[in-house]
């Protein structure tokens, strides 16, 4: 039977509408169309760290927050605080009314302000569990204990919103089941962050990034944001390791972030073939993965992370993975033989990369796997249906 609903609410504190990069809001808002579509975001681009030109973006409600430089910090928190108290005005006097409310977690503020209004006007709530916050925040921190007990009030505004859904979504399989915890009559499913094969196409025919790659060097790259999250050490420690060994590499770091100068000052201690390319668009950074052949997917120890964007954007480049994700991402990796998986310590991060780049010639031949785990798991146009039947 077809779907009825005509008015459908989006509220997301990072959304990108115009699908500028891999982004889960802009994902959902094509998969939605043909219904009558709503918008609420933030006039803050996340991801450059600037404002966003309105002017030349699609007509919706642009919340103006502070801007903030670093992913973990307290002006990104008050950022967030911001955004939902304007939100919860917004709600108030907007003219739309919407059948269905969806919004993106995090933030945790804004799921709840939303979930608080669905429940006073009886409209259909949707969370989409991109990230466990702040569980997520507390294991990068090296106040983890002290941060436990000043997370607890943020805890309990997440476990509420959770409560308010009437649908949960996640992107992974082990978030809905966590956040189902909080709610187990909600209706609920996962959606992986999905690849869409012929916009990543187009976006990689809009870059002019032309790199002279020799025929017998191998290239490895990190893709994306170099945040808190993220183990550099073990990154610069592989490199050493296999330079040692004679492996011919070149290695990128494609993209910025606030540890870019911790990367530049571990680098400044040994003489390694290393790129830093700083931010990039969404098209130049994929179009730097394509020269690639390895990816590494490399977390802190007791992150809560089991899915990247960085991995989808591995795959679609057709790109072996290294990863040290526990759980789906690893269960992906090994099932679909596109990579190796690692841990801190009877296997490492040095130990991987060297026996792939030592038998390349074997390994090599793995990245047509990506392919079907593509084609099996990962399809955006035929996964994302699935997940907006659930909440229509």
């Amino acid at each position: 039977m077809e779907n009825k609903v005509k008015n459908i609410l989006l509220v997301s504190a990072f959304g990108d509408i115009i699908n500028k990069s891999n982004n889960r809001f802009s994902k959902v808002y094509s998969a939605l169309s043909g219904n009558a579509l709503q918008f609420i975001t933030s006039d803050f681009d996340h991801w450059s760290r600037t404002y966003k030109k309105l002017e030349t973006l699609p007509s919706g409600i642009y919340i103006h927050v502070p801007p903030y430089k670093k992913s973990l910090s307290i002006n990104r928190i008050v950022s967030h605080i911001v955004f939902a108290i304007k939100l919860r005005l917004e709600l108030k006097r907007m003219d739309f009314k919407p059948d269905v409310l969806y919004c993106v977690m995090p933030t945790s503020a804004s799921a709840y302000v939303c979930g608080k209004f669905c429940r006073k006007n009886n409209i259909k709530f949707v969370v989409d569990v991109i990230d466990l916050w702040p569980e997520s925040l507390c294991p990068v921190s090296r106040f983890y204990g002290i941060l436990k007990i000043f997370f607890y009030p943020w805890r309990k505004i997440t476990e509420k919103a959770y409560a308010y859904a009437d649908v949960i979504c996640a992107e992974s399989k082990e978030y809905m089941k966590v956040v189902k915890c909080f709610n187990p009559a909600a209706l609920s499913n996962y959606t992986y962050l999905g690849i869409d094969k012929m916009r990543i196409n187009s976006f990689l025919s809009q870059s002019t990034v032309e790199l002279d790659k020799p025929e017998n060097e191998l290239w490895i790259c990190y893709g994306g944001h170099l945040g808190n999250s993220y183990d550099f050490q073990a990154v610069i420690n592989a490199l050493i390791y296999i330079q040692n060994k004679k492996i011919n590499y070149k290695f990128f770091f494609v993209g910025g972030g606030e540890k870019k100068k911790q990367i530049l000052s571990l680098l400044l201690k040994c003489n390694l073939n290393v790129t830093i390319t700083g931010v990039l668009p969404y098209y130049d950074y994929l179009k730097y993965l394509s020269f690639c052949d390895i990816g590494i997917n490399s977390f802190k120890e007791k992150t809560k992370v089991v899915h990247s964007y960085k991995f989808n954007d591995y795959v679609a480049m057709n790109l072996l993975v290294l990863n040290n994700l526990p759980g789906e991402t690893a269960d992906m990796i090994s099932t679909y033989k596109i990579g190796l998986n690692f841990n801190f310590s009877d296997y490492t991060l040095s130990e991987a990369l060297y026996e792939v780049c030592s038998n390349w010639h074997i390994y090599n031949k793995w990245k047509e796997n990506n392919k079907q785990l593509v084609s099996d798991l990962l399809d955006q146009n035929t996964i994302y249906k699935r997940m907006t039947n659930l909440f229509l």
